[in-house]
């Protein structure tokens, strides 16, 4: 009946995407995770009552979450990624999706045999060349 999220790094790309997400229907923030501690108080300005945390793992064994929204810089994409899925969990990670193709095949790896959770790359745009 409803989805509870979390996000992992609500900077100003994050924070885009969380606004999107919350403003479909039954969907919940439960959790944000940031090291930046300012990023945490403007999340709980978005979602009052928000759970918060400066380690994401504080966020994956909640066992309510659902789904994370992952907004961090590229180069730590692939922790977040393979993380969330192996603690269960749907995930939306902000693009570029690997950082190097060692990352990106450690996610592929991640990927497999999880066939039931949902993933997507973001991107909103397209080029015509």
């Amino acid at each position: 009946d409803r989805i509870r999220i979390g996000i992992i790094g609500p900077g100003a790309r994050g924070q885009e995407i969380l606004k999107e997400a919350l403003a479909q229907p039954n969907v919940e923030l439960g959790y944000a995770t940031d090291i930046y501690t300012a990023r945490l108080r403007e999340v709980e300005a978005i979602a009052p009552g928000v759970k918060t945390a400066m380690d994401y793992r504080r966020l994956l064994d909640e066992k309510d979450i659902d789904a994370v929204l992952i907004a961090t810089p590229q180069h730590l994409h692939c922790e977040h990624f393979v993380a969330t899925l192996g603690a269960g969990k749907h995930c939306y990670q902000e693009k570029t999706m690997a950082f190097t193709v060692d990352h990106a095949k450690r996610m592929r790896v991640a990927r497999q045999g999880k066939p039931k959770l949902t993933v997507q790359i973001g991107h909103q745009s397209l080029s015509f060349g």
